[in-house]
């Protein structure tokens, strides 16, 4: 793959190159085709390894997607490569299941709950990078309500933006997380459990004037019932922050991506 600088404004496929802008970047891309035909690949004993690769490529790619499609409320602090960071941590998740064969592994969360918090929802600015806190989060113990508390917060001091900002707020978003397995019998990865994305909920704090003064924030987000009734499911806690550098109409004026986004709980049953 590579830069085009050519005076040449081409999109789609010419010969064996492909042609696109992309919009995460701006710049106009040209990439190669070429590889076996798909006869070869699915057929022949030399691919077996990399059809292996595939399978559970494909099993990512459907897990990475409802894992994005859960925390959509969000997406606006997101880079818009960020699937491919979601699609690395999968991975590392995918190869912690020991007794899966390879080429059919579940992603399943409960493996390597850690690994989520490495998740770089937004490479150009990180969570780490623009906001120092200390929080505290807490599942309810009839697995309904996530808490999340930060105390002594000081915008001034513990948070930093690449423009001054006038005030920032915070969101919290709770979902539910089914493991994604192969159906041996459909022939295809699938969730163990469907439709949990549509269970997610999400809650905002006040804007909060840059200033000096430290405060305590307090979210909570609840599902309407209570977690886990279905086995092999995780809850993940996702928290953002959100930055406004001006007043428009006197009220907080925001773009898209002024912010960023991270998984800051995992809760297994």
């Amino acid at each position: 793959m590579s830069i085009n600088k050519d005076p040449y404004d081409l999109n789609g496929n010419f010969g064996n190159s492909r042609y696109y802008d992309d919009p995460a970047t701006g710049k106009h891309i040209t990439s190669g085709k070429g590889g076996p035909s798909s006869t070869l690949f699915w057929n022949s004993p030399n691919y077996e390894r990399a059809r292996e690769r595939s399978n559970e490529f494909g099993g990512r790619s459907k897990w990475a997607a409802l894992i994005k499609i859960s925390l959509s409320d969000i997406k606006h602090l997101m880079h818009e490569h960020c699937f491919n960071k979601i699609m690395a941590v999968g991975r590392l998740i995918q190869e912690k299941d020991e007794d899966g064969k390879q080429g059919f592994r579940t992603v399943s969360v409960k493996n390597f709950p850690e690994a989520l918090s490495t998740i770089d929802f937004n490479e150009s600015h990180p969570f780490g990078s623009i906001i120092r806190l200390n929080y505290e989060i807490i599942l309810s113990p009839d697995k309904k309500t996530v808490t999340l508390k930060i105390k002594g917060f000081i915008p001034g001091r513990d948070a930093r933006w690449v423009k001054k900002f006038f005030a920032l707020r915070f969101y919290l978003v709770i979902a539910q997380v089914a493991d994604m397995a192969f159906n041996p019998d459909t022939k295809i990865y699938q969730p163990v459990v469907v439709d949990l994305e549509l269970l997610s909920r999400c809650t905002f704090s006040d804007w909060i004037v840059r200033n000096s003064l430290p405060v305590d924030i307090n979210l909570e987000a609840s599902f309407e019932m209570p977690a886990f009734t279905c086995p092999e499911t995780v809850v993940v806690a996702a928290l953002g922050v959100e930055f406004s550098t001006s007043m428009v109409m006197n009220q907080p004026y925001i773009t898209p991506r002024s912010g960023s986004v991270a998984i800051v709980g995992c809760f297994t049953d």
